[in-house]
């Protein structure tokens, strides 16, 4: 844009015009001001040896805070197991993960705590066995974007339980190419090392083309109580185009870029499906020794209670 020229001949002119420069220069830049986006920096990654990466310390770049809620769309308070949304899985031990429970439907029920009709997976030992349980809504219950929230009661993790909620595509794909957003484990290895088991919680996200391609992103952290105090805790996942937001009891937790530009977008824009279970032992918590589990010893039980679970648009 040219600039005027001014021919001022009259120099009494002068102040004036100086004066109303001024006064609308400072008026255009109160008001750009005020209209400039808010820019966040980024915060960098530790990356390891395979491209994984773990969250510093949770703050990283977050879009607006979720709306509250409307009224769900879906709920589940677990009157009683609805085959038509929930299958009980069976697996041998050492399935995935070098995991030292067998999964069967046995340790799979509705029951009662404290007056509320809840979902139980329970962990137990006999002997050299353990048995647990594990539920997913695969082809039968899926969502894409939204909010999952569920009301869950852990068990005191100490050495080798390994309790999650999570989600996987519901996309026929082989993993990690159907895409994992795992919304809370607990359970982990440097959790146990710190001697901060009922505190230290995980969220994650899994993807890529195939098994040797595999790339996550994770974030840990010690929430500010225990997750394992013997009450009910909400997990929940708001999901956007280009965000996922894991938060508990309210808190946001850590946001995930899944935007076009993060490189991963095509993983997370398929429905996915709800899963809940209790792992004893595995990689994630480094104990493969059924020995060294201090959280179930022989003929011991231990559960993990879902309350309800629901979805919102």
């Amino acid at each position: 844009m040219k600039k005027q020229q001014f021919n001022l001949k009259n120099s009494m002119m002068r102040p004036l015009l100086l004066f109303f420069i001024f006064a609308l220069g400072s008026t255009q830049q109160s008001c750009s001001s005020n209209d400039e986006p808010v820019v966040q920096e980024p915060v960098e990654d530790d990356k390891n040896n395979n491209g994984n990466s773990e969250g510093n310390n949770g703050e990283n770049n977050k879009p607006d805070e979720p709306n509250t809620p409307k009224e769900p769309y879906f709920v589940d308070e677990f009157e009683t197991f609805n085959e038509a949304i929930w299958t009980k899985e069976a697996h041998e031990s050492g399935w995935t993960n070098q995991e030292l429970q067998s999964y069967d439907e046995a340790h799979v029920s509705i029951g009662t705590d404290n007056g509320k009709s809840v979902l139980i997976l329970t962990a137990e030992r006999q002997g050299n066995n353990i048995y647990s349980g594990r539920v997913n809504s695969k082809g039968k219950k899926s969502f894409k974007y939204g909010r999952i929230e569920a009301s869950i009661k852990l068990p005191k993790t100490a050495n080798g339980l390994w309790p999650a909620f999570w989600l996987m595509g519901d996309n026929n794909k082989q993993w990690p190419a159907c895409g994992e957003i795992d919304i809370m484990e607990m359970g982990e290895h440097n959790g146990i090392a710190n001697g901060t088991q009922e505190t230290f919680v995980n969220t994650a996200i899994h993807y890529g083309t195939n098994t040797a391609n595999h790339e996550q992103e994770y974030f840990q952290k010690n929430f500010q109580t225990s997750l394992q105090d013997g009450k009910y805790h909400t997990y929940a996942l708001d999901w956007e185009e280009n965000w996922l937001v894991v938060s508990i009891d309210g808190e946001n937790l850590y946001t995930y870029d899944i935007s076009q530009a993060s490189g991963r977008y095509e993983y997370f824009h398929d429905n996915f499906y709800i899963l809940f279970n209790l792992a004893v032992g595995g990689s994630f918590t480094g104990i493969t020794d059924m020995n060294d589990i201090t959280a179930l010893n022989d003929g011991e039980k231990v559960q993990m209670c879902i309350d309800w679970v629901k979805l919102y648009r």
